[in-house]
């Protein structure tokens, strides 16, 4: 999978700081972006207890990835098989989603255990690490990164420490969630994930984030696209079609004796199809077809795509889904005595 590529599933994630330094802790806060979701421990073990604490939670790459029934006797890897990819959804009704830890920043110099050490014990591969180092420790520092122990390493006496340490998270957090992702990924059909990869939809994919606010995203299938949350718990789904899609949909209204002004419609490439109650495609119930249709967006990168965004899609009032919201989390951050206040 390229470097430049959209993950599966991304959301906002929690950052651990530790340090036996509670006034630098109190200070460091007061430098972290706005909006960072982080909790701070002044000691190595409270931070670790955490930190194992959390390796138990169900992640949701896990949710849609089971063992085959038919694999028996092959080796584990090649088991899992992307069996449920719509799993990813429920994700959103779990509240502690945004307590996933991604980074972990932790001081080298601490008393019981140095910085090294407590990242050996960290037992989710995903999780990035950031050593924080004073000036004699950089060779140290050097060594737990060629062994892959560390991720990044900063001085503290950096003067623009606080800048690295913001641009860090950001570009760890990317790739915690790549990493998390990729198993799920690569059993995705290839012509079915490929515009995860394209550049030009990647760069629409971003501009409507922005636009919309969208702070979390999870990819679902039938119809190709993405579920996507914005900061305040908002869902929208994002219809994304190719050529071959829309000749599937035309030929599954076929067989199944839809109308011809339907048929037309696809035709001529400026609408999509979301079938919500029929799983994704029509079937003959679908007497409000017409409301069923949304106008496209055409992107031409290494195929075309039809991209339509549905706000509020019914299927989620219909299921009752109580969406937890970043900006609640957030909320209920700042409430606890681990997150001082700024």
């Amino acid at each position: 999978m390229d470097d430049k590529s959209i993950p599966a599933y991304r959301f906002p994630s929690t950052v651990i700081v530790i340090d036996d330094d509670a006034t630098f802790l109190t200070n460091l806060s007061l430098e972290l972006d706005e909006g960072l979701a982080y909790r701070l421990f002044d000691s190595p073990k409270a931070g670790l207890e955490h930190l194992q604490r959390r390796a138990d939670h169900v992640h949701p790459y896990q949710r849609s990835l089971r063992p085959h029934q038919e694999t028996g006797g092959w080796p584990m890897r090649d088991h899992l098989l992307c069996e449920d990819i719509a799993a990813l959804e429920d994700v959103v009704t779990d509240p502690m989603r945004f307590s996933e830890v991604s980074v972990v920043i932790v001081d080298y110099v601490m008393p019981g255990m140095n910085g090294l050490e407590l990242c050996q014990h960290i037992s989710n591969p995903y999780t990035k690490k950031i050593l924080f180092t004073g000036v004699g420790d950089e060779k140290i520092a050097v060594e737990g990164f060629n062994k892959g122990l560390i991720d990044r390493f900063i001085r503290k006496g950096w003067h623009n420490v606080a800048a690295d340490l913001n641009q860090s998270i950001k570009e760890l957090q990317a790739q915690h969630f790549q990493a998390a992702s990729r198993l799920l990924q690569q059993s995705i059909n290839g012509d079915a994930a490929a515009f995860l990869q394209d550049p030009v939809f990647i760069y629409h994919f971003e501009r409507l984030c922005e636009e919309y606010r969208v702070v979390e995203h999870y990819q679902l299938c039938e119809p190709n696209g993405f579920l996507l949350i914005t900061d305040g718990g908002r869902p929208h789904r994002l219809i994304v079609l190719t050529d071959e899609d829309l000749r599937v949909q035309r030929e599954v209204i076929r067989d199944q004796g839809g109308p011809e002004p339907l048929l037309d419609k696809l035709a001529s490439g400026s609408v999509v199809p979301y079938f919500w109650r029929c799983a994704g495609y029509y079937r003959p119930e679908c007497l409000d077809w017409e409301d069923s249709l949304y106008p496209a967006k055409v992107l031409s990168g290494a195929q075309r795509y039809y991209v339509a965004l549905v706000a509020e899609p019914p299927l989620y009032r219909e299921l009752g889904w109580q969406i937890a919201s970043y900006r609640s989390f957030l909320d209920e951050l700042d409430a606890t005595l681990e997150r001082p206040p700024v």
